[in-house]
């Protein structure tokens, strides 16, 4: 990891530049991927900015930290840093798990009676042509839509598929 480090309006020690350089080696372990890290203290009238810019193969992390003290605002920056990678592992780690395949779930135990809980939406039931009901389910969030089909007089069923289209469901006599 390479650490370059500049100040706006003060002067900083080569042991100042060891020791800040040896605090953001500690989000090493964190995230091993790390290529460079850029960091800009600035001094103005009475306050202390550090702002840190962490790049990665994939990502680029950045903080701003502004205190009366130059310690405070570099140990904010990098705690700051720290959590957004933290984040954005568990980001990663969860959108892998949502991705892996559902189980159905298992049978239920014995004596064990399972009441699910039900939410009741009732709503009128408009007779409509096909093509009104692809409409109307495209412009509302729901995932399906009972209706009449004007054609047929029969309840059907519209459902958004998951590869973007619609499917239908209609009763057989």
């Amino acid at each position: 990891m390479q650490a370059i480090i500049s100040a706006r309006g003060l002067s900083i020690s080569k042991t100042y530049k060891d020791a800040l350089t040896r605090r953001l080696a500690k989000l090493e372990p964190l995230f091993p991927a790390i290529t460079e890290v850029k960091v800009v203290l600035t001094k103005e009238k009475h306050r202390r900015t550090a702002a840190l810019t962490l790049m990665a193969k994939q990502h680029t992390f950045r903080s701003e930290e502004t205190a009366g003290d130059l310690e405070m605002a570099v140990d904010m920056a990098v705690d700051a840093l720290g959590r957004q990678v933290r984040e954005m592992k568990d980001r990663v780690k969860n959108r892998k798990a949502r991705s892996a395949p559902r189980r159905a779930p298992g049978p239920a135990r014995a004596g064990a009676t399972e009441t699910p809980d039900i939410v009741v939406r009732r709503m009128p039931l408009k007779p409509m042509p096909l093509a009104d009901a692809v409409d109307e389910l495209r412009g509302s969030r729901d995932e399906f839509l009972v209706f009449a089909n004007a054609k047929t007089d029969a309840v059907s069923v519209l459902y958004r598929r998951r590869d973007g289209g619609f499917g239908l469901i209609e009763p057989v006599a």
